[in-house]
């Protein structure tokens, strides 16, 4: 019964990933550490979300503004280290309840922004300068390193940019590749990652390229309202789901 819903959970998480750009760690990570019980769980997403965006960076890389990407990476830079040492030291309990609040807090920005934009009131776009950008990718990687979640910060802040869908995946898309990457290195020297995390890393490899393909597939159907109201349920949900689950 553990294994369909290892399964399930991957399947899903890799199919919102590949239609939105996110959405891997946000769900791997909350019902992982359900079903597992363990701090592995960060682990085993970090894989699999390096094995799945790494594929699909190869054919979005072209579309992502690459001069904000450099400056949301600069403030990830700064993140990596400060997220390994809460993953190392501090309670994930508390952790957990950060993440989710500043999901809920973000989330709630945003669909008040919407609100004044379907009412006719002017809304502000999301600054891109180098302050903004970098305290973004500072909070992304953080995440990173301490949760397997990059995307969401970036995701809530792009939202609310001029970027157009596929710009706003490509770039969450590019972020999150290497932030995957950097996590795994962080992870394997300072923590250590157990041959039993790998094996199950392994086994959940092909539900979660199933499910990547999939989710390419119905990506072309999703209209840029679509994408962003399928991204607040997920942030929204997301955030109540490991309050709940605490």
């Amino acid at each position: 019964m553990e294994l369909s819903l290892l399964l399930m959970t991957v399947f899903f998480a890799a199919t919102l990933q590949a239609a939105t750009g996110f959405g891997f760690g946000l769900i791997g990570v909350s019902f992982l550490l359900i079903l597992l019980q363990s701090n592995s769980a960060v682990q085993i997403v970090i894989i699999l979300t390096l094995a799945m965006s790494l594929v699909h960076w190869v054919k979005i890389r072209k579309i992502a503004p690459m001069d904000l990407v450099k400056k949301i990476m600069l403030g990830c830079v700064l993140g990596y280290p400060i997220g390994i040492i809460i993953f190392s030291n501090f309670d994930l309990t508390a952790l957990k309840v950060s993440v989710a609040l500043l999901i809920l807090a973000i989330t709630v920005q945003t669909i008040l922004e919407m609100i004044k934009s379907h009412k006719g009131h002017e809304t502000t776009p999301a600054s891109m300068g180098k302050g903004s950008c970098f305290g973004v990718g500072t909070m992304s990687g953080v995440m990173a390193s301490a949760m397997a979640m990059p995307g969401p910060v970036v995701v809530a802040y792009l939202t609310r940019s001029v970027l157009s869908k596929d710009q706003i995946r490509a770039t969450v898309i590019t972020c999150s590749t290497l932030s995957y990457i950097v996590a795994l290195g962080l992870q394997a020297s300072v923590v250590g990652i157990e041959t039993q995390t790998l094996k199950t890393s392994m086994m959940l490899i092909p539900a979660t390229f199933i499910g990547a393909f999939f989710g390419d597939y119905i990506a072309k159907f999703i209209n840029p309202n679509l994408f962003k109201k399928i991204t607040l349920v997920v942030l929204f949900g997301s955030g109540i789901n490991i309050l709940i689950n605490i």
